[in-house]
């Protein structure tokens, strides 16, 4: 038997979920042929079977979240007897096999604990330990004698990490202070501010039978969706969001697009503004390099990016995801507004890979298209980005000419959200003062950036 385990999809990823299977239980696969679609990090991921052999064994079903490092699939390899494992040093038998070990002794470990009556001031401990990190960090707490339970997870979901443990082994004693220090503090705001915490456990609303059918209809939350709450909630608890508005004249940009789209289009190219808006933010990043930064405030750094890659939101059937135009500097124009529309095709497909959405730069969102309005908006920054810029709808407004008289021009109104955390408020002005020049004088976009 050959165990597929399911891969880290994507940096800090510790589970995915299963979108779809292409074989059922029984079904000859071959070696590289795909096995199922799973969905991490916005991406919908497929993973190719290893090996040929039969499908003897699904471990999830679609819908369920599998865990990094698990099986996910058993083969029966073949001409096997169904019980060979000599092509398997890194496969789940292994891994079972090192975990039952493990289990034992923290089982033991947690009994102990019990029974000296230590666990009022400990970790609480789950009814399955298991969950509390992936196979590859219990094996190695297992290796370094550290007991789970009493590290504190700073992973996804809480998870334990491998830094954890590394941060447990170099003080235990005060990652135990601090995690005792924030829980008392934590109490402390409670009583003072005598807010309730709210509750995730919403019920659907059921009618009385005098009420009639009007129940709540409940779908299970697809992939793509909890990846999207996910990774918004994520945003707003890591970064300090500021956001600043502003508003350009865009006369000559609308004349200028609309002289050059029509060139465009002898070409089979459809240029938007968005293509201009993504020229646009390379000039800015190339004299603002500290807007094409991210940062890790674990190991306290911030790493300023040599590269200009951009990303562009876009709305799917299935939701919001954004792809990345990488290299933006070395297109022209047109170029770009054809990576826009490549890239955007594949989105409204689900076939974006997960190279195609990563080490973005900053990301433009565009919802002109869609508003009714010249609006703005609080956008959230897309992760690890320090940066992002709304784009609203192109509308016309009165502004005074040089003798004050009002004149009729077409106006953009843009939001910057910037992280506080690396970008200063005046250093964020500054662009956006330099992003508005380029949109209002396309000549100078196109002859500097």
């Amino acid at each position: 038997m050959y165990d597929v385990i399911l891969p880290d999809a994507g940096e800090g990823t510790v589970e995915s979920e299963i979108v779809a299977w292409f074989f059922e239980v029984g079904d000859e696969i071959k070696e590289d042929d795909v096995l199922l679609e799973m969905q991490s990090d916005k991406a919908v991921v497929e993973l190719p079977s290893p090996k040929s052999g039969i499908l003897k064994k699904k471990h999830y079903d679609v819908g369920e979240l599998a865990q990094v490092g698990e099986p996910v699939a058993t083969i029966e390899l073949e001409g096997s007897d169904g019980g060979s494992t000599e092509e398997k040093e890194e496969t789940a038998e292994v891994l079972v096999a090192e975990e039952k070990t493990a289990e034992e002794e923290t089982d033991a470990t947690v009994a102990s604990t019990k029974s000296a009556g230590t666990g009022s001031k400990n970790k609480e401990v789950s009814d399955d330990w298991r969950t509390l990190a992936v196979p590859r960090v219990r094996i190695y707490a297992r290796n370094n004698n550290v007991d789970l339970t009493q590290v504190e997870g700073t992973g996804n979901h809480g998870k334990v990490t491998i830094e954890d443990i590394d941060r447990f082994m170099e003080s235990p004693e005060a990652q135990k202070t601090e995690a005792v220090k924030e829980e008392k503090t934590m109490s402390q705001d409670e009583e003072r501010s005598n807010v309730s915490m709210p509750k995730s456990d919403v019920k659907p609303y059921q009618p009385s039978e005098s009420e009639g059918a009007k129940a709540d209809r409940v779908e299970k939350i697809t992939p793509m969706r909890r990846a999207i709450s996910q990774a918004m909630v994520n945003s707003k608890m890591t970064s300090p969001h500021v956001t600043v508005f502003d508003k350009v004249e865009v006369s000559a940009l609308v004349d200028h697009r609309n002289e050059m789209k029509v060139i465009a289009g002898n070409n089979d190219i459809r240029l938007t503004y968005t293509a201009y808006f993504v020229k646009a933010l390379v000039a800015v990043l190339k004299r603002f390099p500290e807007l094409n930064a991210s940062m890790n405030l674990d190991k306290g750094e911030i790493y300023y990016h040599q590269y200009y890659n951009v990303g562009v939101a876009a709305n799917t059937p299935q939701g919001l995801v954004v792809p990345v135009i990488k290299d933006a500097e070395r297109l022209s124009l047109f170029e770009i507004a054809s990576k826009v529309d490549e890239l955007a095709a594949k989105a409204n497909e689900g076939k974006l890979t997960q190279d195609e959405m990563s080490n973005g730069s900053m990301t433009v969102t565009n919802v002109g298209g869609a508003a009714t309005g010249g609006v703005w908006s609080t956008p959230i920054i897309n992760q690890p980005e320090v940066a992002i810029v709304g784009m609203g709808r192109i509308e016309n407004e009165f502004l005074p000419d040089e003798e004050g008289n009002p004149v009729l021009k077409p106006v953009l109104k843009i939001s910057f959200a910037f992280d506080h955390r690396v970008v200063d408020g005046v250093y964020a002005q500054e662009a956006i003062n330099l992003l508005k020049e380029y949109l209002n004088n396309p000549n100078l976009l196109l002859s500097e950036g």
